[in-house]
């Protein structure tokens, strides 16, 4: 199900397991953030509606399309990624650049990340909350 068509990101909530999935594209400013932290909260706000009882969902963030960001724009994501952590029981970040890969590492050091889609959606496939590859 799309949940979120912006040109800075798109989002979508499918099954199996329940995840909420978004790519996110291009250079960010502020008010980039705050749209995306509300299409977040909106598709958290949807999964009991479709049956998902609460932190039962995994997340998936694609930045293969992302630039290097602000080191505020990094803050307020990094924000975002915190509360995110309270309600997604699994967290994965599919990257594609060391250096960007480096900068979030720094602003949100908590997330797995990925050097490919496949193996980002197997490892929140696996039970357990072991964290992945840093």
């Amino acid at each position: 199900m799309q949940i979120a068509d912006d040109p800075a990101f798109r989002g979508s909530i499918t099954a199996s397991p329940w995840t909420i999935d978004f790519a996110l594209f291009g250079h960010w400013d502020l008010g980039t953030v705050a749209r995306f932290g509300a299409a977040l909260r909106d598709a958290v706000t949807r999964l009991p509606t479709l049956g998902v009882r609460p932190g039962e969902q995994v997340a998936l963030f694609d930045i293969t399309g992302f630039a290097v960001q602000s080191p505020d724009v990094l803050a307020a994501i990094g924000e975002i990624a915190d509360r995110s952590r309270t309600t997604s029981r699994k967290i994965a970040l599919v990257r594609n650049s060391a250096l960007l890969a480096m900068q979030v590492k720094r602003a949100i050091p908590h997330l797995s990340m990925f050097d490919t889609r496949e193996d980002a959606l197997a490892w929140l496939r696996e039970e357990g909350g072991a964290e992945a590859s840093a």
